[in-house]
């Protein structure tokens, strides 16, 4: 078990309407778990006291925020280079968490300690004596899956999260005509405990920023209803519903109100160390994926980062 990190516990943005924000994303399929005049905390269906922290400001990125396989290390990785010090971590549940800063200067949050919460009970698959085959309403969220992000110096990136923070790859996108690296996928190593295709997904752009934020929902039907609901929301649609063949994953992303990307994720393959690394040429617009070519937006999609306010 080489990973620093189990996988993600939460993803940390800023806009300058938390109202706006969560009416977005209760529309999305997250609950309030907490709130102040600074801070929203949003969670899903799952055990994690929070998944999405929106923070008062201009609309932005501003950390991610991992799981530690080892808590008792967090001493420990505060004597990293350029790390700051054991601090508590706020927000429902507590705990404590360790600041690094990636070459890009994306603030990365590795968080320990936080107490669970309540899960919530799963929908009700019988179909009752008055019930219908019909579901209204948000997705339900689940928990935090990953990330992507957008980079000018992917190769030092890739090193970074590797080198860092343990992970492994486990596909790598390139070009061809010494297009060279598009970009690398990057799953946690947990020996032979089963995993996702990837906790973050680095590729090579011109700009800097987070390209999306993905979230597992509790099912299929959830990526359809919860498109339904999103649209009938007058939620603003980017691409999908469709499939990555690489982790059979099926999505659909929805921007936020300022400018930050969201996916409803849920995938049928899982990986353990021993899974094969592949490198993949690939085409014009991602042309392994099935669904319609990815809007212009999509691709060029990175929202910019912002400082962390203490």
């Amino acid at each position: 078990m080489s990973s620093l990190i189990s996988g993600m516990s939460h993803v940390r943005l800023s806009a300058p309407d938390l109202d706006r924000m969560q009416a977005f994303l209760e529309d999305f399929g997250m609950i309030l778990a907490g709130r102040d005049e600074r801070r929203l905390y949003m969670r899903g269906t799952g055990d994690a006291p929070y998944l999405h922290v929106t923070e008062l400001g201009e609309p932005g990125t501003i950390s991610f925020g991992y799981q530690v396989t080892e808590p008792d290390r967090l001493a420990d990785l505060a004597a990293l280079p350029g790390a700051g010090p054991v601090e508590p971590l706020d927000g429902p549940g507590g705990g404590k968490r360790v600041r690094l800063s990636t070459p890009d200067g994306l603030t990365i949050e590795l968080v320990a300690g936080r107490e669970t919460a309540e899960p919530l009970p799963p929908r009700t698959l019988i179909r009752p004596p008055d019930g219908e085959s019909r579901t209204l309403g948000p997705a339900r969220v689940v928990r935090i899956a990953h990330t992507a992000f957008m980079t000018g110096q992917l190769a030092r990136l890739i090193e970074w999260y590797q080198h860092t923070l343990g992970v492994i790859p486990s596909d790598e996108l390139f070009l061809g005509d010494d297009g060279g690296v598009l970009g690398q996928f990057d799953r946690v190593d947990l020996g032979e405990e089963l995993v996702d295709h990837h906790v973050v997904f680095l590729l090579r752009g011109r700009k800097t920023g987070m390209h999306h934020v993905s979230f597992e929902v509790e099912g299929v039907d959830d990526i359809f209803f919860g498109y339904d609901h999103m649209t009938a929301a007058g939620r603003d649609h980017v691409r999908g519903i469709g499939r990555h063949a690489l982790g059979s994953q099926i999505f659909n992303y929805w921007m936020s109100p300022d400018g930050q990307m969201h996916e409803h994720w849920i995938s049928a393959e899982r990986l353990n160390a021993e899974s094969a690394f592949n490198r993949i040429l690939i085409g014009e617009g991602m042309s392994y994926d099935t669904g319609e070519k990815p809007p212009r937006r999509f691709v060029e999609q990175a929202t910019p980062l912002v400082t962390f306010q203490e």
